[in-house]
């Protein structure tokens, strides 16, 4: 009987084996190194890839990604690469918009981080969101590429099957520059929606169609701009953008004191304190030049992507100031307004029901950041460390050299501050500080870009136990995504749930070596025993039959565990396996909407 048990268990074991072996015939899919989880640092000095931890995995200098180009600020020949929109897949690329000479979006072997090659595409790339249900990434383009006279598009689609596949873009045939953000998401079906920045309407794109479906006129507006999305109720978050007076020189009083890059002029004021005067058309400006500004009272609107129909507006804390910029969680749960300030405050709003409004439950959080400007965004960044133990929000602003942690699940959202270079008086921000958490980990990672310098914050539990775990020195100022292959850690976790499903447990009686248990195909064998005479030697016989079926289940279970495993190689830090419903949820980096 041992005899018998051996000679199965070993052939099935050749049987995997040499499967394996064929299956590693080719070196490139079955004996690459894997990344895993890793932070990925775009720069004007091209890419690196690092462990969670900091450690280099891999490096593109920017001789090999970015050709020389012409530089726009002294005509000088340059290479610098120049990102501004970077995205992954989750499964098979990362993915990073160029506006290095000929704007082109560079695609990433998600696993190696090999430089997999370009595509071209529409002028000044902004925006990258991942449709995993259609396996589409879509681009959001300040304006389309005039080709032959007629314009490309201003919204570009990928397909993360190949990159050769040629699909149309999608054109908004509207101004020569429709400068905005726009919002893609696999709750909102072969929809998505668009924004820009002097079109006082929300675009309503079909996805499947590749055309403009519908227009939503925004009222009061001027146009809108920084967009997100909650799947909790379906809603669109969006940031309004109003016409405004401005200029002493033609104004008594004017909105604001400055009317920004352009000269100002005639304009319809239809929010603030100067909206009486459009019928005479003052003299003022529009956008960007207006946010923070008194006109800037319709702050964030909430619109129902279901039912098509604007649901309400949010502005800050009352007092502080007029204005905000949305942003989401990952999983929708939290929709934070990063407002015109200064930096004391932060507007916490948590999505309910579809087509109700989210002013039921709002939080205005003290952050008290120093160094701003009344009426100026402070917090240039923020972070979201989500898991079963964990509901955390980190924030970032370039004007000192402190982040704050709020702590979502106590029910005042306890705050903490953490110095980053302590003893240090000047801002290591620079213009801009950048924050991301290394997805599945204790860590986030946050820039100085004044310094050169990366800090990297470990979140052992709560918000008290967040301390500076490393600074590195020496690293360009740049955008860090999380990025791990999602699609690998599913099936790595259904494979080996399926070899602990057919597992045998062989136990030896003490008075009889031939009795054997299973815990695997024991019901095949059961239904046997029950038509078969109950003498020896139909014990014997059913023993190896029962021998036969578990060894096969679980030579099952091990072959599919190998055939995924065998691809694993190298990875600097071990991320559990996701759950089920947020398998798709990570994709795209810690702060893209699930």
């Amino acid at each position: 009987m041992k005899f018998i048990l051996q000679a199965v268990i070993g052939a099935a074991l050749s049987f995997v084996s040499t499967q394996a072996m064929q299956h590693q015939s080719d070196i490139y899919y079955h004996e690459k190194p894997v990344l895993g989880a890793s932070m990925w640092h775009f720069s004007t000095e091209g890419l690196t890839i690092y462990s969670p931890s900091g450690q280099v995995l891999k490096q593109h200098t920017k001789n090999m990604l970015c050709p020389e180009y012409t530089s726009w600020r002294d005509d000088s020949i340059i290479n610098d690469c120049s990102y501004y929109a970077w995205a992954s897949d989750g499964h098979r690329y990362v993915w990073a918009g160029s506006m290095a000479g000929d704007h082109h979006v560079q695609a990433f072997d998600i696993d190696t981080g090999d430089y997999a090659g370009y595509i071209d595409t529409c002028s000044t790339p902004l925006d990258m969101e991942y449709h995993p249900a259609r396996q589409e990434m879509y681009l959001r383009c300040a304006q389309a590429t005039p080709e032959d006279g007629d314009p490309s598009g201003e919204i570009d689609v990928f397909s993360s099957a190949t990159l050769s596949a040629d699909i149309p873009m999608i054109s908004f045939n509207a101004t020569m520059r429709p400068y905005g953000r726009f919002a893609i998401h696999s709750a909102m079906g072969p929809y998505g929606y668009s924004l820009a920045y002097d079109q006082n309407f929300i675009t309503e794109l079909d996805l499947s169609a590749k055309t403009v479906s519908n227009t939503y006129e925004i009222p009061d507006a001027y146009g809108g701009y920084d967009t997100t999305y909650s799947p909790i109720n379906q809603h669109l978050y969006f940031r309004a953008r109003v016409c405004c007076t401005c200029g002493t020189a033609n104004n008594t009083n004017p909105d604001v004191e400055s009317c920004g890059r352009g000269p100002g002029g005639p304009v319809m004021v239809k929010t603030g304190p100067s909206k009486d005067m459009d019928a005479e058309q003052p003299f003022g400006t529009c956008g960007a030049g207006c946010e923070g500004s008194v006109a800037d009272t319709i702050g964030v609107v909430e619109f129902d992507t279901v039912n098509k129909k604007f649901v309400d507006t949010h502005n800050i804390k009352e007092g502080t100031g007029f204005g905000a910029d949305p942003v989401s969680s990952p999983d929708g749960k939290w929709i934070v307004l990063l407002p015109n300030d200064g930096g004391k405050y932060v507007r916490i709003l948590q999505p309910g029901l579809n087509g109700g409004s989210s002013a039921n439950n709002v939080r205005d959080v003290m952050v008290d950041f120093t160094g701003g400007t009344p009426g100026k965004t402070v917090i240039s960044d923020f972070a979201f460390v989500q898991d079963e133990n964990r509901d955390i929000l980190v924030l970032g602003a370039s004007t000192d050299n402190n982040i704050v942690l709020v702590d979502l699940r106590s029910d005042s959202m306890t705050t903490r501050k953490l110095d980053l270079a302590p003893g240090v008086a000047e801002s290591t921000g620079g213009s801009s500080r950048n924050l991301e958490w290394a997805v599945g980990t204790n860590y986030v990672w946050v820039d100085g870009a004044e310094s050169e310098e990366q800090y990297i914050i470990n979140i052992s539990s709560d918000i008290n136990s967040a301390k500076v775990a490393r600074t590195m020195g020496g690293i360009a100022s740049g955008n860090m995504m999380s990025v791990n292959n999602y699609e690998r850690m599913r099936d790595v976790a259904h494979a080996t749930a399926a070899a602990a499903q057919n597992t045998l447990t062989l136990t030896a009686d003490s008075t009889n070596d031939n009795e054997v248990s299973f815990v695997s195909a024991a019901s095949s064998a059961n239904e046997m025993s029950s038509s078969l005479p109950s003498d020896n030697e139909s014990d014997n016989n059913l023993g190896v039959a029962g021998i036969v079926l578990g060894s096969i289940g679980f030579v099952a279970g091990l072959g599919a565990l190998a055939l995924v495993l065998n691809k694993e190689r190298t990875s600097s830090v071990a991320v559990p396996a996701p759950k089920p419903d947020v398998e798709e949820a990570m994709s795209l980096g810690s702060k893209r909407v699930n």
